[in-house]
């Protein structure tokens, strides 16, 4: 969609062209009225004409209105031009030149609009009022002007899914409130100076390569709601001054080299609702200080050295729907106020050394017994940001980047667990992806696996499960991925679908299990129905008195014998077979011919 706004500004001497100027208004407040009423476009339209002819129309508009500056001293400009995808006004690539025609911009959009190269110097010079710039997902390139005046008057940058490289800049502005440079090529340590910037709500630095330690100044920036720097090669400690930021709601730091343990001041954010730190080497014991956050929605702390129990007060985080714990050093029990979590909708446990049995309060999921609302897991206050996972999904791990509502996943796989599996599982009927491969469990596998009727993955591949495969899982009709190798599985493999869609391995190593796919007794009785049967009476007669078949052997020997004894007996029809004979096969044998006797 396509913004354009025009001020006007009157002076002292309108009255010396008053006629001109009322005609002046007019067109104005006709151009106002198509951009309401015909430009209301969506970027997918066909109607970038209209908007070159309108742009047209308000370059005739400017030509006049340079005509009466001169005389009446009065000025014209584009207040804000928003402009969010490149076929609306035919970008070619280039950074418009026209743009550098026009003066006192305050806001500024070009998105997604193909432009290229780096910024022009002259989009600074020619814009001191520029408050609101956004060129986000463009092809840009080059650093950031150092020159101080050049974000004097900015609240909001926002140049992130580009190619930028370099230092950022030490100096900003001090009314900036929303600074996104995710998605480039930053370098450098990231400055202290951004700790000066009081205003600062969003800071966004994903995705760079951006090195050294977090720092300390961030923390005096108190109306900081956002802050991630994910995805780049920050190392070191965590600054407990970052606890300062009462007002943090996001706090991203996955994805770095940071070490040491999490800051117990961190208890303090009491709006926090996502803490994200997976892929880095964290450790100490389970941060038992977030159990103060009350608000928290996710908690991905995957992907580290964390170890220890996991404490009973897990159970307090009532709005929790996101926890992450995965290829950590957690031993213990999984506690039986894990259930209190009502919201909870995916809970990734696995590679840890969790021991004992799973509680059966695991069943009281209620985000995993019934459908909840559509849409992504996400936070809106000045920003929006999208929860994003490495789940193991059928068999590899797979990152989404956006969570919906309806996701729902456990993930109990390679730990200690044993026992056997709560028989009321089957409640979780919500549930997509359920993994409890290689632990210790045993038993049989629960005929209430068939009430969930969502399920799309399933693996249960490397334990100690016995007796026969329920026939309750055939009624899984979205099932898209089964694991059942390597366990003691006995009896024959169910031969509805979507249990015959499955290859062997997914039912391999069990050495008491046959059927198909599986080649051991795999023949016509136990996937066809056997072939009709003959009565012994039936077949008796039918051995005993073959009369049908002896006549037609009679009469097949009646008729050759007595041709033969024709062509013997009567000397002209034997002559009369043998120089046929003979021209056939010189026919087709045309070498015979030249053959005497």
């Amino acid at each position: 969609m396509i913004v354009v706004a025009l001020q006007a500004q009157s002076s002292q001497e309108l009255a010396q062209s008053e006629s001109k100027w009322k005609k002046l208004i007019e067109k104005i407040v006709k151009v106002l009225e198509q951009v309401v009423l015909e430009l209301q476009l969506d970027a997918d339209t066909s109607s970038s004409g209209q908007i070159l002819t309108l742009m047209g129309q308000i370059g005739n508009l400017k030509k006049e209105k340079d005509k009466m500056q001169r005389r009446a001293g009065w000025n014209t400009y584009f207040g804000f031009l928003k402009c969010t995808y490149a076929d609306v006004l035919k970008i070619d690539g280039q950074f418009p030149s026209w743009i550098s025609t026009q003066f006192s911009f305050e806001i500024l959009e070009l998105t997604n609009a193909s432009l290229v190269g780096v910024i022009p110097s002259w989009l600074w010079e020619t814009n001191p009022l520029l408050s609101y710039l956004n060129l986000s997902r463009n092809h840009l390139e080059g650093i950031l002007s150092s020159n101080t005046s050049t974000w004097m008057q900015l609240e909001v940058l926002d140049v992130s899914r580009n190619a930028f490289s370099g230092h950022l800049p030490s100096m900003w502005s001090s009314h900036i409130f929303w600074l996104n440079l995710a998605n480039n090529f930053f370098t450098g340590n990231i400055p202290p100076s951004l700790g000066k910037l009081s205003n600062l709500s969003i800071l966004n630095l994903e995705n760079n390569l951006f090195r050294g330690n977090i720092p300390p100044s961030l923390g005096k920036l108190s109306n900081l709601q956002m802050l991630n720097l994910a995805n780049n090669n920050i190392a070191r400690v965590i600054p407990m001054s970052l606890s300062n930021c009462s007002s943090l709601v996001i706090l991203n730091l996955g994805n770095n080299t940071l070490e040491g343990s999490l800051p117990n001041e961190f208890s303090m954010l009491s709006e926090l609702h996502a803490l994200v730190v997976h892929n880095n080497n964290l450790n100490g014991s389970f941060p038992s200080l977030i159990i103060n956050c009350s608000k928290l929605q996710v908690l991905d702390i995957g992907n580290n050295l964390f170890g220890g129990k996991i404490p009973t007060l897990i159970g307090n985080l009532s709005e929790l729907k996101v926890l992450v714990m995965k290829e950590n050093n957690f031993t213990g029990s999984i506690p039986l106020e894990m259930g209190q979590l009502m919201n909870l909708q995916i809970l990734l446990l696995s590679s840890n050394h969790i021991s004992s049995s799973i509680p059966h309060t695991i069943v009281f999921l209620q985000a995993m017994t019934k459908e909840s609302q559509n849409g992504f897991i996400l936070f809106n206050f000045q920003a929006t940001y999208q929860v994003g996972l490495d789940m193991n999904a059928k068999g590899t791990y797979e990152h989404y980047t956006y969570i919906l509502y309806t996701v729902t996943c456990m993930d109990l796989s390679n730990n200690e667990l044993e026992g056997e599996v709560p028989s009321e599982i089957g409640n979780l009927k919500w549930l997509r992806l359920l993994n409890l491969s290689m632990n210790n469990l045993k038993g049989t596998i629960p005929n209430s696996l068939g009430e969930m009727h969502q399920l799309d993955s399933l693996d249960l591949s490397r334990n100690y499960f016995s007796g026969k495969i329920p026939l309750e899982l055939q009624s899984l009709s979205y099932l898209g991925s089964l694991n059942l190798a390597d366990n003691n599985l006995s009896g024959s493999i169910p031969q509805g679908p979507p249990m015959t869609t499955f290859g062997e391995s997914s039912y391999s190593r069990n050495p008491n299990l046959w059927g198909c796919p599986l080649p051991k007794n795999c023949s016509w009785p136990h996937f066809l129905p056997p072939p009709p049967t003959v009565s012994i009476n039936k077949r008796m007669r039918s051995t005993r008195y073959p009369w049908y078949e002896i006549a037609l052997g009679l009469s097949y020997g009646a008729a050759f014998g007595g041709i033969m004894s024709l062509i013997l007996l009567k000397t002209s029809w034997r002559r009369k077979y043998f120089i046929k004979v003979d021209t056939i096969l010189k026919f087709l044998f045309p070498w015979m011919k030249n053959l005497t006797l």
